[in-house]
């Protein structure tokens, strides 16, 4: 199996965890630059030390948004690009990487803000209204 179709299926099992609640990401900051730009980062911890981080970066002078997968384990935290998740020769494998980053990268965010918390405490706020 290629490095594509492994980030394909780490960020598909992360993004399910996530969205079930196994998985706390943390804000990592704005790490960077990538270019000349920073990028937003999130990560989480895992047993044994592993660490996976997603960041979004965007792309100088666009709109695009270019997504970085990376692993690391151990002390100092390096890590290992795993995946880029913005094609520059558009294939079928690297347009699945780059929606399965962008998803894991917006459950990464709602994770770490606690969005669905927030939307959950508000709905019931709605309903005692009601």
């Amino acid at each position: 199996m290629n490095k594509d179709q492994t980030a394909i299926r780490l960020a598909g099992k992360l993004s399910r965890l996530t969205s079930s609640g196994k998985i706390q990401w943390v804000d990592a900051g704005a790490l960077g630059p990538w270019g000349d730009w920073p990028g937003q980062v999130f990560k989480a911890s895992f047993e044994d030390g592993v660490i996976a981080q997603i960041a979004e970066v965007p792309v100088p002078r666009s709109t695009i948004r270019s997504y970085y997968f990376g692993l690391a384990a151990g002390k100092p935290e390096i890590f290992e690009v795993f995946a880029e998740g913005y094609p520059i020769e558009p294939t079928d494998e690297r347009l699945k990487l780059l929606a399965s980053l962008r998803e894991l990268y917006a459950l990464a965010l709602d994770s770490a803000r606690g969005t669905w918390q927030k939307v959950e405490r508000f709905e019931h706020l709605l309903e005692r209204m009601a």
